[in-house]
């Protein structure tokens, strides 16, 4: 054999004793930073599905529960199609039982509301997690943006009227302990929530509805104030 061909031989083999290694070492990289990526991402997938229990229905409009589990099973394909497992995968029937069921409305849906300032917390901690999410597939999703806008001015929306059925419920218990002044200023307040939300068609109602709360409790206290006055 040639010498020549010696030579090409013997560095060629330096060439991949020494290209091996690091290629190995980058794949073995590559491999932990995709695994990190879908880890956190099963992490916050898991979390926004178990927000989505937690905000009452009242607070979680149909469209946005059905564009929000669609984006939850199209993350859970993600997994499965990078064959990475997690306990986030498992919940795919579940989600796919629950879009169906939502579509052809088969959900039966709950009047309940916000009560106490600990059912406020949770509600408004789910919600902003919610509106945190739908953030970032704002920065991830060139296509959609406008309909995932539109999702987050209307959680903003629930976000107030969690606020807006508290006030009011502590306003009530106000006037049934004849502090007509303390009810007042918490519909006020609620008002005053409700309005900075005034393009969500739905806030037209609310406002109205707590205009007449207020008429109400000033008349009586004009009423009162009248009696008071001497002739």
């Amino acid at each position: 054999m040639k010498p020549s061909i010696l030579i090409f031989v013997a560095v060629t083999l330096l060439v991949v004793c020494f290209s091996v290694p690091s290629y190995l070492r980058w794949r073995r990289q590559q491999k932990e930073l995709r695994d990190k990526l879908f880890s956190r991402l099963s992490k916050r997938s898991n979390r926004l599905f178990s927000s989505l229990g937690i905000i009452p229905d009242r607070y979680l409009p149909r469209d946005t529960k059905v564009f929000l589990v669609e984006y939850l099973l199209s993350v859970i394909e993600q997994l499965m199609g990078a064959n990475y497992q997690s306990n986030f995968v498992s919940n795919k029937d579940q989600l796919t039982r629950l879009l169906t069921d939502l579509k052809q409305g088969r959900v039966v849906t709950s009047k309940d509301r916000v009560t106490t300032q600990e059912q406020l917390e949770q509600t408004h901690d789910a919600i902003l997690y919610l509106l945190k999410e739908m953030r970032n597939m704002l920065d991830r999703h060139g296509a959609g943006r406008s309909i995932i806008k539109h999702h987050i001015v209307l959680m903003r929306y629930s976000h107030a009227l969690a606020y807006r059925d508290l006030l009011v419920r502590q306003a009530r218990d106000d006037l049934d302990n004849d502090k007509k002044n303390r009810a007042l200023e918490k519909y006020r307040a609620a008002l005053s929530v409700i309005e900075k939300n005034s393009s969500v068609n739905s806030s037209k109602r609310e406002v109205a509805r707590l205009q007449n709360m207020i008429q109400d409790v000033e008349n009586i206290l004009f009423a009162r104030k009248d009696k008071q006055v001497p002739n």
